[in-house]
């Protein structure tokens, strides 16, 4: 009787174990795949003295980034003339033409954005008056770090320093040359600082390009006029 019930339970965890055996295994779940970041735009800014590359910074200043490529990507920069020339320090350009004639921006203000970059040789940043949040379209290329011009950091966030967009990342060589220029006494907003041959932007390119225009509705035929 003992050698039966013995027998018995072989054959039963005999076949359990033939069982499982046969059951196929739980499938792990597929991983997720890293997101595919997404490349920084660029700005490639042609002048009288030869081409700087920009590179902006989403990450940093994602606001204002954007807004500068918008405005990158209308004609305003076409014939702007670099305005303020200041040697280990700042080279500037923005609204003015070679005569320091004056266009609005065509987009508003950007609001202040400094909590997260900092003022770095080679930094490209929005100037801005002395409302917070004046930034419009007047920028600068920071030819040294320039630690004063950061946000403070004893203030509350954005409301203090100058946003840095972007920073030059081909073409330094240019912004260097330009900052060893011959400056006029007088003339500009800033007297002494204004190159005295004008240095003229001619030519203005991005990536991504602007997106197209929005083709016009296509115009309704003329009613026909009723025979009387």
């Amino acid at each position: 009787m003992l050698r039966r019930t013995l027998f018995a339970s072989f054959v039963v965890l005999l076949f359990a174990g033939s069982a499982l055996a046969q059951t196929a295994a739980p499938t792990p779940p597929a991983p997720v795949p890293a997101p595919v970041p997404i490349p920084a735009p660029k700005v490639f800014l042609t002048t009288t003295m030869g081409e700087i590359e920009i590179t902006l910074d989403p990450v940093g200043a994602p606001k204002t980034s954007a807004h500068m490529l918008k405005m990158f990507q209308t004609n305003h920069y076409i014939g702007a003339s670099f305005f303020r020339i200041e040697p280990g320090f700042i080279i500037q350009i923005g609204d003015l033409d070679a005569q320091f004639k004056g266009r609005y921006p065509p987009l508003s203000p950007i609001e202040l954005e400094t909590a997260t970059n900092k003022h770095f040789k080679g930094a490209v940043a929005l100037a801005r008056g002395d409302a917070t949040n004046s930034g419009h379209s007047s920028f600068y290329f920071d030819l040294a770090d320039n630690p004063s011009l950061n946000a403070d950091p004893n203030a509350p966030p954005n409301t203090t320093g100058y946003a840095v967009f972007g920073r030059v990342t081909a073409g330094w060589e240019v912004v260097e040359a330009m900052a060893k220029v011959e400056r006029a006494p007088t003339g500009g907003p800033f007297p002494g600082k204004a190159p005295v041959v004008p240095i003229v932007v001619t030519a203005i390119r991005t990536d991504p390009p602007p997106p197209p225009k929005p083709k016009p509705a296509p115009k309704s035929a003329p009613k026909a006029k009723k025979k009387r």
